[in-house]
C-alpha cells in the first residue's frame, strides 16, 4: 500500500490556496492508488516551502515519492517510446500552482502567460526558475542532484480549456482534474527511463536510491528555525513598536527620514516598517535598497526565515542593491547594460554614463502616465508601492532625482547614517527640494541598540583620541562586552569565539571576520577571493568567503562564519567581530584617500586623517559582544592609540601583544 503524506509550511492561521489544492491532490492520489494494492511506498506532498540563498525562495508544491512494485501499463517514454509496462521507482516534481480561469491564461509559443490584474506574467518561466532553485538548494545543502521535473498545475482550467490552448500535444501543464497517469506522462516527457538487463523499464529520479530520497524528506519535514542574532532580529520584526506606529501613519503621504549613527537600530526599524506595510491587511510591495552586496545578502537571509512571500505578483518585501535596481530600470527603458560588469575597472564610469542617459529619459521625456506604463509591464522589476533606502546618505543626486520622479517622495522611507559615508564623497540631503510640510523626520536616534555598553565606551573613547565629533549613548540594558587585541588571528582565538557563540546560543554565522585589501587574491579573469581561505579551512575554521565575487549575491546556508573585506562591512553585525590587521587598514585608507573639491581651504592632512578615522569607526561598531583586533605593528599610530585605551580600560580591553 502506498501512503500519501501532506505537510504545509504555512502558518495555521493563514488561508492558503496551496493547502487547499494539496488537500484535493492528496484525496485524488489516495483514491487512484487504491487500484495498486500490491505497490508499497509513500508520496509526500509538501506545500509553501521556503528555501534559502536561491533566486526563487518560494516553492508552491513539491511532490516526491519512492515505491516498490509500482507498475503502470502502456507508458509513453522520452527515450524508448511506448513501453507495455513501466516500473515507477521514484519521482520528484516541483509544481507551480496557478488558479487562474481560462480567460486569464494565454499559450504563446511554448510558454504559458497568466494575467494578474491585467498584467502579464510568464508562468512557464516562474516554474522553471523554481525548479532550478530547488535543484541548487538540494545540491548546496545535501550535495544531492536528483532529476527534478517541473509541472504547471492550472487548477482553474479543465482538460477542454487546456486542449483548446495548446492542442493535443503533451507539455508540462496539467488541468484541475488531472489523474496520476497524467502526472507520469508529464514526468516521462522530461526524465529518461532506464532499461535493465532483464528488459524491465524503470523510472528512477534519485541516483542515490531510497537513502537519498529519505534525506530530502528529512530536510523538508524538519523545520528550520533562526538562531542567535538572526533569531533576535526575526523576533523584533514581529514585535509592536510605538516608534514604527508613529512613522507608518505618514507612509504614503510624506517623505520619511530616519536618522541615527551606527548601531542605533535604523536598519531593523526600516525592516519593521517594510513588514508592516506588506502585511496581509495592507498587501503592499516593498523594495529595500542599499549599496552594499554583503548587507543585501544578510537581510535577504533574514527575510527568507519569515513567511513573507517573495513573488512578483503580490505583497512582498524584497531587497536589492542600488546598482541592481538602476540596471533593471535602464533595461526597462531600452538603455543597453550588457557592458556593465562590476569586475571591470571602468564599471563606475560606465554606470555613471548609463545613469545620465536614464536621467535624461526619465526626467526630461517621461510623463507620469509613461512611468505608470513602465510599472505595468509584464513582471516589471520596478512595480513597487514603497521604496525603503538603507544607508541613504550614499545616494548620488542623480539617483535621488530619478527615484523621486518614478515613485514620488511620499513613497520613500530612508535611513540616514548621519556621518557614515563612503560611496559618492558627499552626504545626500534627502529633504533638499521637498516641501517641509511633506517631510517626516523624527529626532535623531542616539541610543545604542546593537553594541554592549563596554564596546560603546571603547568606540566613544577611540573617537575622542582621533579628535572626531562622535558620541553614542550606551544602553543600560546591554551591559558587558569585551575587546581583545592580538598580533594575529589563530585557530585558538577562533575556538574561543565559537565557544562564546555556542554558550550564547549563537551560530557560526554570528562570527564576522573583516580583512584588508592585501588579503584579496585576484586571478587573471578578475575574480577575487580570500587569500587565506584554504589555510583557514585546513585548520578547521569553517568560513563563507564573502570576498569571492562568485558569492556576491548569496549568503552562507551552512554553519560557517563570514569573511568580508572591510569595505563590505557597512550595515553588517556579528556577535563576535574580528578586525584583522587593523593598522594596515588605516594605512591603506590614508594612502588611497582622495580629497574632494569641497575640502579646499582646509588643512588637507587633518581632513584626510579625520575622514579615515571616521571611516574606521564603521568596522569597530559591528560587534555586539566581542571585538578582536589584530595589529601588524603595535607601534603604528593606531596601535599606540589602542595601547593607550587598553591601559585605561584594562578591565574589559585585553592587550595580548608582547
Amino acid at each position: 500500500m502506498i501512503k500519501v503524506h501532506l505537510k504545509s509550511f504555512v502558518q495555521n492561521s493563514s488561508v492558503s490556496k496551496e493547502n487547499e489544492a494539496a488537500e484535493h491532490l492528496k484525496n485524488k492520489f489516495e483514491e487512484e492508488l487504491s487500484s495498486y494494492p500490491n505497490a508499497k511506498g509513500d508520496i509526500y506532498i509538501l506545500t509553501s516551502i521556503r528555501i534559502f540563498g536561491q533566486k526563487r525562495n518560494d516553492i508552491d508544491m513539491l511532490v516526491m515519492g519512492f515505491f516498490d512494485n509500482f507498475r503502470i501499463e502502456n507508458a509513453k517514454t522520452k527515450n524508448y517510446g511506448d513501453v507495455s509496462e513501466l516500473n515507477i521507482k521514484s519521482i520528484i516534481c516541483n509544481i507551480e500552482l496557478k488558479s487562474h480561469s481560462a480567460n486569464s491564461v494565454r499559450h504563446e509559443g511554448t510558454d504559458y502567460i497568466v494575467l494578474y490584474n491585467g498584467i502579464r506574467h510568464n508562468a512557464s518561466q516562474q516554474c522553471n526558475e523554481a525548479k532550478f532553485s530547488l535543484y541548487n538548494h538540494l545540491n548546496d545543502q545535501l550535495f544531492i542532484k536528483p532529476f527534478i521535473c517541473d509541472v504547471l498545475w492550472f487548477n482553474g482550467l479543465s482538460k477542454f480549456d487546456l486542449t483548446c490552448m495548446r492542442g493535443s500535444c503533451i507539455d508540462n501543464a496539467l488541468q484541475r482534474d488531472f489523474k496520476l497517469k497524467d502526472l507520469f506522462n508529464v514526468i516521462l516527457q522530461q526524465a529518461d527511463v532506464r532499461r535493465e538487463e532483464t528488459k524491465q523499464f524503470n523510472l528512477d529520479c534519485f541516483s542515490g536510491g531510497q537513502k537519498e530520497y529519505q534525506t530530502i524528506v528529512s530536510l523538508f519535514t524538519k523545520e528550520r528555525k533562526p538562531q542567535g542574532l538572526t533569531k533576535e532580529k526575526f523576533e523584533l520584526l514581529s514585535q509592536k513598536s510605538t516608534e514604527v506606529d508613529k512613522l507608518i501613519q505618514d507612509a504614503g503621504s510624506k517623505l520619511t527620514i530616519v536618522t541615527g549613527r551606527a548601531g542605533t537600530g535604523k536598519t531593523i526599524q526600516l525592516l519593521q516598517l517594510a513588514f508592516r506595510l506588506a502585511n496581509e491587511d495592507s498587501s503592499n510591495r516593498c523594495l529595500i535598497l542599499t549599496y552594499n552586496h554583503a548587507l543585501v545578502s544578510d537581510i535577504q537571509r533574514l527575510i527568507d526565515y519569515t513567511p513573507m512571500p517573495s513573488r512578483v505578483d503580490g505583497r512582498t518585501v524584497t531587497i536589492r542593491t542600488i546598482h541592481s535596481f538602476f540596471h533593471s530600470l535602464m533595461k526597462e527603458v531600452g538603455i543597453p547594460t550588457n557592458h556593465l560588469n562590476p569586475l571591470k575597472a571602468t564599471y563606475e564610469d560606465d554606470y555613471s554614463n548609463c545613469l545620465k542617459r536614464l536621467y535624461d529619459f526619465i526626467i526630461k521625456e517621461c510623463l507620469e502616465e509613461d512611468i505608470d506604463t513602465l510599472k505595468d509591464m509584464a513582471e516589471s522589476p520596478i512595480d513597487w508601492d514603497y521604496i525603503l533606502i538603507d544607508e541613504a546618505q550614499d545616494f548620488s543626486e542623480i539617483e535621488k532625482k530619478i527615484i523621486f520622479k518614478v515613485y514620488g517622495a511620499h513613497r520613500l522611507i530612508v535611513a540616514d547614517g548621519v556621518d557614515q559615508f563612503m560611496r559618492v564623497g558627499y552626504r545626500q540631503i534627502w529633504e533638499r527640494g521637498v516641501d517641509k510640510s511633506l517631510i517626516r523626520k523624527p529626532k535623531v536616534m542616539e541610543l545604542e541598540r546593537r553594541q554592549k555598553a563596554n564596546l560603546v565606551s571603547f568606540v566613544n573613547a577611540f573617537a575622542k583620541l582621533a579628535n572626531l565629533d562622535w558620541k553614542v549613548r550606551p544602553n543600560d540594558e546591554l551591559p558587558g562586552g569585551e575587546i581583545k587585541i592580538f598580533s594575529k588571528f589563530t585557530k585558538k582565538t577562533y575556538d574561543l569565539l565559537k565557544s562564546n557563540c555556542e554558550k550564547n546560543k549563537c551560530e557560526n554565522y554570528d562570527i564576522l571576520i573583516l580583512e584588508p585589501p592585501s588579503q584579496v587574491t585576484t586571478d587573471a579573469k578578475g575574480n577575487r577571493s580570500f587569500s587565506k581561505a584554504e589555510k583557514y579551512v585546513s585548520k578547521g575554521i569553517s568560513i563563507f568567503d564573502g570576498i569571492n565575487n562568485q558569492n556576491r549575491t548569496t549568503y552562507p546556508t551552512k554553519d560557517q562564519c563570514r569573511v568580508f573585506q572591510y569595505d563590505s562591512c557597512r550595515g553588517l553585525e556579528g556577535w563576535c567581530v574580528v578586525c584583522a590587521d587593523f593598522d594596515e587598514l588605516i594605512q591603506y585608507k590614508m594612502s588611497t584617500y582622495k580629497h574632494n573639491d569641497d575640502e579646499l581651504g582646509f588643512d588637507k592632512e587633518k581632513t584626510k586623517k579625520r575622514n579615515v578615522y571616521l571611516w574606521s569607526l564603521m568596522p569597530l561598531t559591528r560587534p555586539v559582544d566581542t571585538l578582536i583586533i589584530t595589529l601588524k605593528d603595535q607601534n603604528s599610530e593606531v596601535g599606540l592609540m589602542l595601547k593607550q585605551l587598553a591601559d585605561v580600560y584594562s578591565d574589559f580591553i585585553e592587550w595580548n601583544i608582547e
